[in-house]
């Protein structure tokens, strides 16, 4: 039995007050995290500006959290929900450790065992073009009778995993209805790829499904350019960048941290994976903790998530005075209230060639906190662009330790007489409201259904 929201969406009096989008995405409440809230921000804004939206999602998904919609206006939203089978158990195999074993630290856990590396062979060559694949046996029978009774005007899926654009891909060719396909992250070029190359017919067959769904598609939105180099200029007209941003309702008007904090307090947010390894954070904490202890004891370093197990023990290992303290996911409410009450937000982006492409969520909302942010990785790549055209902070490479000790000291001294070293360039902060970004997205959607 599908399971519904507790009502139909509600109108609005405006001029899209009886259209409707029938969703596609593995991520939706309450198994949420990260990979629901690009989908959630822009489902929010198009209920407001009165559409109606029907959601396809799962029973269950290994989303590492769950979460409970930070507005009300999301329960209005029809929501079904179709079985998935979750290759969870051969993932894990011979781990006890499920911090190793999500997708992709499946892919840089060290030490592994012989079932540990046949499930990696396995995640690369077999489950194709993801781990959620058997999701499609159950979601595409079930995606024809929520359009049958539903009667939407067009389909949006959203990716990752690529398997939601396929159920979309589907659905579209049996009804004829236009599809927006919109990717958070690249498909075949997506970094742990580099790493963990797939057997050529794997590969093969990857890139076919790419191919296939990026020509079907009616329009195409990317959270950055780069995603599909091999097809750019095939899609060039049908596609769209629209970057991830931030909930202007998440903004809270408390002013500075300074002071907030008993020491002089780093915090970092979300996933801390193996390829995104912050070498010159740890150097740079450790380089301060030898060369100026009397600084050392007034810094601490708090974690808020999920973190590769040898990164966490490389920082509890590399300080004797900075202190360092490591928590599990919080609620996002939660988790604002403390982004708003830090000296120093970081940053981590990973290290493989496509990684100069990556915008995560959550450079966004460090970004609307007013504090200053920390960014190691590309610095040619879209983060470290963003941070310096918004003004909101330092972006430095991954082996750079002198210049992120400096950049720490600095802002540390900074604090201390009260001085502020960064002022976020408003008019710049403000394009990447949701609020504007869903407007970009409606634009395409009235267009595709006309």
């Amino acid at each position: 039995m599908p399971v519904f929201g507790d009502s139909p969406c509600l109108k609005t009096a405006n001029n899209v007050a009886s259209k409707k989008v029938f969703i596609v995405s593995y991520y939706w409440y309450p198994f949420a995290g990260v990979g629901a809230y690009r989908i959630s921000r822009f489902v929010k804004y198009l209920l407001k500006s009165g559409w109606e939206v029907v959601i396809l999602t799962t029973k269950e998904a290994s989303s590492g959290m769950q979460d409970e919609p930070d507005d009300p206006i999301l329960n209005q939203c029809k929501v079904y929900r179709s079985k998935i089978i979750e290759p969870t158990g051969l993932i894990s195999s011979g781990n006890k450790d499920s911090s190793k074993t999500s997708n992709p630290s499946i892919f840089y856990q060290k030490d592994k065992n012989w079932k540990s590396k046949l499930a990696v062979w396995a995640r690369l060559n077999l489950m194709i073009p993801d781990a959620k694949f058997t999701w499609k046996w159950f979601a595409v029978p079930l995606g024809k009778k929520i359009i049958n009774k539903e009667d939407p005007d067009l389909i949006l899926s959203t990716s990752p995993p690529p398997t939601t654009n396929l159920i979309a891909k589907k659905l579209a060719e049996w009804s004829g209805l236009p599809w927006v396909a919109d990717f958070r992250d690249p498909w075949t070029n997506i970094y742990y790829y580099d790493d963990n190359p797939q057997s050529n017919w794997a590969r093969s067959r990857n890139k076919k499904l790419e191919s296939e769904t990026l020509h079907r598609a009616d329009r195409i939105t990317l959270v950055n350019n780069g995603f599909f180099p091999e097809h750019a200029e095939d899609i060039a007209e049908k596609s769209t960048v629209i970057p991830n941003g931030y909930d202007p309702d998440h903004i809270i008007h408390n002013g500075k941290s300074s002071g907030k904090n008993d020491v002089f307090t780093i915090r970092y947010f979300g996933s801390l994976k193996a390829n995104q390894h912050p070498a010159a954070f740890i150097k740079a904490l450790q380089a301060i903790d030898k060369d100026q202890p009397e600084v050392a004891q007034n810094l601490a370093f708090e974690f808020y998530g999920s973190i590769d197990p040898n990164i966490k023990e490389e920082i509890s290992s590399i300080t004797n005075h900075v202190e360092t303290r490591f928590n599990g996911f919080i609620p996002h409410d939660e988790m604002m209230k403390k982004v708003s009450k830090s000296d120093l937000l970081l940053l981590t982006i990973g290290r493989t060639k496509n990684s100069k492409f990556a915008l995560s969520t959550k450079v966004f909302e460090y970004m609307i906190s007013g504090n200053p942010v920390l960014g190691i990785g590309p610095v040619d790549g879209a983060a470290s662009e963003l941070v310096q055209k918004t003004n909101i902070g330092g972006f430095f490479d991954h082996e750079d330790a002198k210049g992120v000790q400096e950049f720490i000291i600095s802002l540390y001294e900074a604090a201390q007489k009260g001085d502020v070293l960064f002022t976020p360039d408003q008019d710049a902060v403000e394009e990447y409201s949701f609020k504007n970004l869903t407007k970009k997205l409606e634009d395409i959607m009235l267009t595709t259904i006309q």
